[in-house]
């Protein structure tokens, strides 16, 4: 028998699915529907729990914003600099492959936004997540002695040429562009570290 799910694990789960959806489909394509097929749940629970389309993209982002930020924190909290962004550079790298295959789900939810105040919420989820991976960057810079200007135009170059990358590998569905960028940005994570 079944195990019946909370109200807030089924909102869980059809945030996961919205997730999963708009970064396929992308936003204005994305159904109740297919959130629901997704979620394996009812459609009437996704109007219930999200009315409004806007919803369900900010519900996506507030998914996103709240796998991102933990795992940041995780990440080998009593090793060094270099252990730590050595660890950053496999996730990202373990992530390449639906990377290459649908580009990136925050960037493609960001970008298909629709300029409309009623958006205002999910739009500053979405650049709270890229923030909160721009300063984490620049925090392990500056404990290795950058100073913190420099610390975070580097932290924000990295997010820069990794996105760049999965856009272009992306679209041209060829993972060694971002496997190459990827890489570059361990050489230069490792630089940095060597020349502060």
């Amino acid at each position: 028998m079944a195990t019946k799910l909370s109200s807030e694990e089924k909102r869980q789960k059809l945030a996961r699915a919205a997730m999963n959806v708009i970064w396929r489909d992308g936003y204005h394509a994305a159904t109740i529907q297919a959130v629901a097929d997704e979620a394996g749940l009812p459609a009437g629970g996704v109007f219930y729990r999200f009315p409004k389309k806007h919803d369900l993209a900010q519900a996506a982002l507030e998914t996103m914003e709240g796998e991102f930020t933990p795992l940041l924190a995780s990440i080998a909290p009593n090793g060094t600099v270099r252990e730590r962004l050595r660890i950053f550079f496999d996730y990202l790298d373990a992530m390449t492959p639906r990377r290459v295959s649908h580009g990136c789900p925050l960037a493609r939810l960001m970008l298909d936004l629709p300029d409309d105040a009623a958006f205002d919420p999910a739009r500053q989820t979405g650049q709270a997540v890229f923030n909160g991976l721009i300063t984490w960057i620049a925090g392990q810079l500056e404990i290795v002695g950058l100073p913190a200007d420099r610390a975070k135009s580097e932290g924000r170059r990295i997010v820069m040429r990794w996105q760049g990358a999965i856009v272009l590998a992306h679209s041209m569905n060829d993972r060694a562009i971002l496997d190459d960028e990827i890489n570059d940005l361990r050489q230069t994570a490792n630089r940095l570290i060597d020349g502060a």
